[in-house]
């Protein structure tokens, strides 16, 4: 089947100049070819006038988690519960304009399998199976005066309903978690490097595995030509996770001078959601949880200028999870808030051709290595979106899912009020 998309203005994922006026053919599920000129319509099965609007690539979150659905990440849902809910929360995520996802902990291979062959609608998965932790880490949502402790600490589940992560403490362990996860079908491993906000036993400052660990964790990853991502917020927990080969960097919000020019230097990705920058309510908390999270905004803000000066590759990454109203909040009023801090070129580019890059690391772990996923140039993914106005422009503007008027994945139209 061919498709035709004429006199389209379009961001190809990379540069900033729009090609106006253009043809955008599409065979199958790719882009064949972006021509100028007119091209006669017969012989195409569909044929869509762009008119006015901007075409980009569909978009793609760097950091979600679709199995947890409820408010926490120890919500009481059974798996099977998480499945059946992730089936909603998948699909709006499609309809936000977000039409390839990297999963960054969770069950979601069921899900990803049954999008892929149709017969679901939500985004493209990268999956990473369940997060490691170690005991006591990020991860590690057991209670602690549980009376039957897990004895056979290897691969086993911090979280016997959810499989959301599992625990693995030592070189052994970690090697063995690493390739379960590479087993089940992960295209990349996420790995809990420090503490965080919502496990009880870790604060946030901890370091989190050991520098021979994390090296266990990237060498087995690498073996299996995939890397490893890495939840963590302080400059000692980055310093350590880049001494050991670890490629991504998921939050990284405490960034300071010395790690910035370590991971220009690597050129390690970082997605730096979520954004503190929104105005989460302070009255009632406790004063410590206050002073954290005013701690959070200072280095936000800093890490924010140490990004824009070592022009650090960034993502487009929201840690959306949970009822999907609150996803959808997360997930669109991010883009105001990458337009504030990188701009809107650069916050553009975060979800789109920087998501085709971030893709090369994972080589033979692509789940999706038929097409170009993030950019729209010949060989890539039918995956597009029609945009009223110019996000090259104002990256604000997609956060009025009204302003999305047209969605394509994989050359099915999932919207359309053209």
């Amino acid at each position: 089947m061919k498709v035709l998309i004429k006199n389209a203005n379009v961001f190809d994922g990379r540069h900033a100049e729009l090609q106006e006026k253009v043809n955008i053919v599409i065979e199958h599920n790719l882009v064949r070819d972006i021509v100028s000129g007119s091209i006669p319509e017969s012989g195409f099965a569909a044929v869509y006038d762009a008119g006015n609007h901007t075409v980009i690539p569909g978009l793609t979150d760097a950091h979600v988690h679709l199995s947890i659905t409820g408010d926490s990440l120890s919500d009481g849902w059974r798996i099977d519960e998480k499945a059946v809910r992730s089936v909603r929360f998948a699909r709006e995520m499609l309809l936000r304009g977000f039409t390839t996802v990297r999963d960054a902990g969770g069950i979601t291979f069921g899900l990803k399998k049954n999008i892929d062959n149709g017969y679901l609608e939500g985004p493209r998965i990268l999956p990473s199976n369940s997060m490691i932790s170690q005991t006591s880490g990020h991860g590690d949502i057991r209670a602690n005066h549980a009376e039957e402790r897990i004895t056979d600490r290897i691969y086993a589940s911090a979280d016997l309903n959810s499989k959301l992560s599992v625990i693995a403490d030592g070189v052994d362990e970690v090697i063995r978690a690493v390739r379960e996860q590479l087993f089940l079908g992960a295209s990349q491993i996420k790995l809990m490097a420090g503490g965080g906000f919502s496990s009880a036993y870790d604060p946030l400052p901890t370091v989190q595995f050991s520098l021979e660990e994390m090296k266990a964790a990237v060498c087995a990853a690498a073996d299996y030509g995939t890397y490893v991502m890495a939840h963590l917020y302080t400059p000692q927990s980055m310093r350590r996770a880049a001494n050991a080969g670890v490629k991504c960097f998921e939050h990284a919000t405490m960034l300071d001078e010395e790690t910035a020019r370590i991971v220009a230097g690597q050129g390690i990705w970082i997605t730096p959601g979520p954004q503190l920058g929104r105005e989460y309510p302070l009255e009632g908390l406790p004063k410590s949880v206050i002073k954290l999270i005013e701690d959070f905004r200072r280095g936000e803000r800093i890490s924010t200028e140490l990004i824009n000066k070592y022009n650090l590759p960034i993502l487009y990454g929201t840690d959306a999870f949970g009822n999907t109203d609150k996803a959808a909040e997360i997930q669109l009023d991010d883009f105001r808030l990458y337009k504030a801090r990188f701009g809107s070129y650069r916050g553009l580019v975060a979800a789109t051709g920087n998501a085709h890059e971030l893709l090369k690391l994972s080589t033979y772990q692509n789940p999706y290595p038929e097409g170009k996923i993030g950019v729209l140039e010949e060989g890539s993914f039918a995956d597009l979106l029609m945009i009223r106005g110019n996000p090259v422009k104002d990256l604000a503007i997609l956060s009025d899912v009204n302003n999305i008027r047209f969605i394509m994945k994989n050359a099915v139209v999932y919207k359309n009020m053209l």
